[in-house]
């Protein structure tokens, strides 16, 4: 299609219709792999069977996602069901599909490297179910934040960068800090224990759970059906700031609050919410309700001391 545009130094240009730039692509990407199989190892997320029995995936590393796809018959060959939170290393072919311009593996074999139980993000939603805590309805924060809880560890940038960057915007909130560990077996315990402590003590506004960036592996404890458990049955708002923009835990899910990071958590609570201070409308109705209180009480007083 050739098309003339009066505003443009260029008189003429070629439109091309998507079909033809995604059939380029598919060319391009089938003609490189020589369609030929190749081995992929990652991990397994957002895996699901379709109606006809065919199997779907992300396989992820670090840094990058691929779809794969494994036909019914290939799924009857393997001796193990797949799932999430498995690490693979998978056999298959690099297909491009052009109505959706998308590249897909078409999995011939697998081989069963390792089961990551934190990254079973799926079995701890059916958890939840199954205790009715999810799906689950998101709490407002308080209009005054005075006390925040903080959960982190000691040793985390994470740390510093929250309270750094609170203070630095303005925010007057007293700090309670938990110390927890942020990786390893221990850590899901300790971290709903904290919540609950937090929640058993009942002397914060608000909890704020951080940690900075890391593998996948590492950030997966969030995945972890105590974290999340412990995050619905607070009773006390829970904000998040986990790991950089990219990342996305089932604790971020639950939460009532997500932050993309530690950094962008104290922003939101420092900008967002509004700072305690004795210059807060609601603490001035109370001084007000206060004083007309003890108005009321000296004018009986005098009455009856008069009636005497």
């Amino acid at each position: 299609m050739v098309v003339t545009d009066e505003n443009s130094n260029i008189d003429r240009r070629t439109v091309h219709e998507i079909r033809d730039i995604s059939a380029r692509v598919k060319a391009i990407v089938e003609h490189q792999t020589l369609g030929k199989p190749v081995w992929i190892g990652g991990f397994v997320r957002r895996h699901f069977i379709s109606d006809i029995g065919h199997e779907y995936f992300d396989l992820v590393d670090e840094e990058y996602t691929i779809r794969c796809m494994v036909r019914e018959p290939v799924r009857g060959t393997l001796d193990f069901s797949i799932g999430n939170g498995m690490e693979l290393e998978i056999y298959g072919t690099v297909r491009f599909y052009e109505r959706y311009s998308q590249a897909q593996i078409e999995v011939e074999t697998a081989t069963l490297i390792k089961r990551h139980p934190f990254l079973l993000d799926e079995t701890t939603r059916e958890q939840l179910e199954k205790k009715g805590l999810w799906p689950r309805d998101k709490r407002p924060l308080p209009h005054t934040i005075q006390r925040i809880g903080l959960i982190t560890s000691k040793n985390s940038q994470a740390l510093h960068d929250f309270e750094n960057t609170y203070r630095s915007y303005g925010g007057t909130a007293s700090i309670e800090f938990r110390d927890v560990r942020l990786q390893g077996q221990q850590a899901p315990r300790e971290i709903a224990d904290a919540i609950r402590r937090f929640n058993h003590e009942n002397d914060v506004d608000v909890i704020v759970i951080t940690r900075g960036g890391g593998r996948m592996l590492e950030l997966a404890v969030f995945n972890d059906a105590l974290i999340a458990e412990a995050i619905c049955r607070s009773e006390i708002p829970v904000v998040t700031g986990i790991g950089h923009e990219r990342d996305d835990t089932f604790a971020d899910q639950v939460a009532d609050v997500k932050e993309i990071t530690p950094t962008a958590a104290a922003l939101y609570l420092a900008r967002e919410r509004p700072l305690a201070t004795t210059h807060n409308p609601a603490n001035r109705s109370k001084n007000v309700v206060m004083w007309l209180a003890a108005g009321i009480i000296l004018v009986i007083i005098i009455l009856l001391l008069s009636g005497r």
